[in-house]
């Protein structure tokens, strides 16, 4: 259990939620509280919500999921009650229960990620949280939503594939009630944490947030790309789905989103490249830098090494074990890599 503030949120490949006690401190000496750390890709948003207290945040991700999440746990206010969230909710879930107005998860994924009660459940959910007017709440509903669909769904831990409705591994989670699970979920945020300072969250390309002049405020950016030849857009482009509900273009068995965002960073021909425009435009601001990475990463550690070199007189390399979860193929043991520059 980290020391740091944390709330499980996704399910997600990398999540640095177990990590945090190595990683928050190498950041903490880097930076005074107050300063602004620059979260590059965000996505579930741990690290930056254990530095919530004590900075001041700017997010992004090119993911929408990951910036639903980010507004969730970056922002203050006051979160809802669980007799709060029944009546911002239930109402206009019975309605849509009984008249469909918002069906595309029954229509298309009916049988493949969820039951159909639970692909029901949550076109409901979703259709009431889209009669909220209050932003803060309606990300805090959509990451609920998010997290309680990564518990139910029927496949190896991931959305790239689903099994099949008669396989004895997920029949008891298609049997999960969406509706019960969302409002357990609501109780992991009784401690959650406010601070002094308003953050800042953004949904870009890292090419279009590096020409924002907010950029010129930081004083320490961090990095946790992918690292594999996997596509995040292929593991969770459900979650992408259920936040923008714009009933895309489906493809293949898996039916991904037709318009799904494909990462430089997971083509060892490109990955070099995207390494060294972050790391030469971290130390054109001249600010230090920190990247999570793995030792079985598309690019081997002494690469990025070697790059950083170029740019920064310091290279510091941090090993960690870990067991990392292999995507429902049990776990391996890895070592995270923490590579600070300055």
């Amino acid at each position: 259990m980290t020391k740091y503030p944390y709330i499980q949120t996704i399910r997600y490949m990398g999540n640095k939620g177990k990590l945090l006690d190595e990683l928050i401190p190498i950041i903490e000496s880097l930076t005074k509280p107050g300063d602004v750390i620059c979260d590059i890709m965000a996505g579930t948003n741990a690290v930056s919500y254990a530095l919530k207290p004590r900075n001041i945040l700017i997010t992004n991700d090119i993911q929408y999921y990951s910036y639903v999440i980010s507004k969730c746990l970056l922002d203050n206010y006051d979160v809802p009650s669980l007799e709060e969230a029944h009546f911002d909710l239930d109402e206009n879930y019975n309605l849509n229960k009984a008249n469909k107005y918002f069906s595309f998860f029954v229509d298309e994924y009916t049988d493949t990620y969820f039951a159909e009660g639970q692909c029901s459940d949550i076109d409901s959910f979703r259709y009431a949280i889209e009669q909220i007017e209050d932003a803060s709440k309606k990300n805090f509903y959509l990451t609920i939503l998010m997290s309680v669909m990564c518990k139910a769904q029927s496949t190896p831990g991931h959305f790239a594939q689903f099994m099949d409705k008669n396989n004895k591994r997920i029949i008891p989670l298609r049997q999960l009630s969406i509706y019960d699970l969302f409002y357990e979920k609501i109780k992991d945020f009784k401690d959650f944490k406010k601070s002094k300072y308003n953050n800042f969250h953004f949904n870009l390309d890292y090419k279009l947030l590096f020409k924002d002049e907010l950029m010129n405020s930081v004083k320490c950016f961090y990095l946790d790309s992918p690292y594999t030849a996997d596509q995040y857009s292929r593991f969770y482009h459900i979650l992408e789905t259920i936040c923008k509900y714009d009933s895309p273009l489906l493809e293949h068995k898996a039916k991904y989103r037709n318009d799904r965002v494909q990462s430089d960073f997971c083509y060892k021909k490109k990955v070099a490249g995207e390494f060294e425009n972050i790391i030469s435009f971290c130390k054109k601001k001249n600010v230090p830098l920190v990247i999570s990475y793995s030792n079985h990463g598309v690019i081997p550690v002494e690469d990025i090494c070697s790059i950083a070199a170029k740019y920064y007189d310091v290279v510091n390399v941090k090993n960690i074990d870990y067991e990392h979860s292999s995507q429902g193929k049990g776990t391996i043991d890895i070592q995270e890599v923490i590579i600070t520059l300055c």
